[in-house]
């Protein structure tokens, strides 16, 4: 009897030692695995963003249709939703999904007044005012000195671009650097209730209240640029494959919604804002040819 007790217990000890080396061995995937979903997410992003609101060059109205899309496809999945309080949901519904909304529009029109290259380039300069940010906070964040120059670097390769071949308007420059503004501070308040100080909400909730809750100011916007009195010229006038590249675009807009806030649980802002940039190379690639 002693036998199979120690047996049993030796069985036991190894089951446990098993399951936590697997769930060590999970979370250690789970980083990579969710860092290569967002950068190819996001780089189709840039791409089909691009190419739908060349299809149709209405920026708000199309933001509105992605944010619809994944409106619906979040109520499809319902049983995924979770939204743990009142207080949580006010504490997300009335702050993110504001900046949310702002960064999606003045992309949009970043993105019809510039080149994807010059977007691209621009935005890098992005995590270097995030990790000021963030270091005023004293977030815990590790700055070595190839930190710094490694983003000083980055800044001046935007400085050799803009004497090169950089030609911009002054709608398309004050969208890109507002763009900037509304992403940082985007990307510091949902790390902040993803990590810091977190809300009881699934992912599916979070995109959920970003996109339901972000649609609101968008309305606004809608009538003040009178985009509607536009939509049977612009949106009656659109072919098949336009219309395809609209939806692509949606498609891609629910990818990138969860893999954003799942990345950005595991990492730093200033980290997730120099990932976006990682796959700047296959966009400006993209826009060259």
């Amino acid at each position: 009897r002693r036998s199979t007790m120690g047996e049993s217990a030796d069985f036991t000890s190894s089951h446990r030692k098993r399951s936590v080396c697997d769930g060590s061995a999970a979370a250690s995937l789970s980083l990579p695995w969710s860092c290569a979903f967002y950068l190819c997410s996001s780089a189709g992003m840039s791409i089909f963003n691009k190419l739908a609101i060349t299809a149709l060059p209405l920026p708000i109205t199309l933001v509105m249709i992605q944010m619809l899309f994944t409106v619906g496809t979040t109520l499809a999945g319902w049983r995924t939703v979770h939204i743990g309080s009142l207080r949580d949901a006010m504490r997300w519904g009335c702050t993110v999904p504001l900046l949310f909304s702002a960064m999606l529009v003045s992309s949009m029109i970043a993105m019809r007044h510039n080149t994807l290259g010059t977007l691209a380039v621009f935005r890098n300069v992005a995590p270097l005012i995030t990790l000021a940010i963030e270091a005023l906070f004293r977030v815990p964040i590790q700055v070595t000195r190839m930190t710094i120059c490694a983003l000083l670097v980055i800044i001046l390769g935007v400085v050799v671009y803009y004497y090169d071949t950089l030609q911009l308007s002054w709608i398309g420059f004050m969208a890109i650097c507002l763009n900037m503004v509304f992403a940082v501070l985007e990307r510091l308040l949902q790390r902040f209730l993803l990590a810091h100080d977190p809300v009881d909400i699934s992912k599916p909730g979070m995109m959920l209240l970003n996109n339901g809750c972000g649609l609101a100011p968008n309305v606004l916007l809608l009538m003040l640029y009178q985009e509607p009195a536009m939509w049977e010229e612009k949106v009656g006038g659109m072919s098949a494959s336009s219309w395809a590249l609209v939806a692509l675009s949606c498609v891609n807009g629910v990818a990138i919604s969860y893999a954003g806030l799942r990345v950005q649980q595991l990492v730093t802002a200033t980290t997730f804002m120099v990932l976006t940039n990682v796959n700047k190379f296959l966009v400006i690639l993209f826009g060259v040819v």
